[in-house]
């Protein structure tokens, strides 16, 4: 996966996400008492949801090409360093 990808990726999310927070915004304003909730749950739902299936998207195609992605939690060349460490 190119820098292009992970950054169109990136980007996309971000505008997601601020589209989620201003439509949050503008329904506290403008919500019925009857629909309030249900926007309410169903904005933050997304608002959560969102970044969590970018950096799965991100995790799986790293581990597909297996490729090391800022998705991971411990890339191996943390782990060769330490190891290296340990040795001297």
């Amino acid at each position: 996966m190119k820098k292009n990808s992970k950054r169109l990726a990136a980007i996309a999310t971000l505008i997601a996400i601020v589209s989620l927070l201003i439509a949050y915004v503008i329904s506290a304003f403008t919500a019925t008492s009857g629909e309030c909730a249900n926007q309410f749950m169903s904005l933050l739902f997304g608002i959560i949801t969102v970044p969590l299936l970018a950096w799965i998207l991100l995790f799986c195609i790293g581990r597909m090409q297996n490729k090391h992605t800022i998705a991971e939690f411990f890339p191996k060349d943390k782990e060769k360093n330490t190891t290296e460490k340990e040795n001297i």
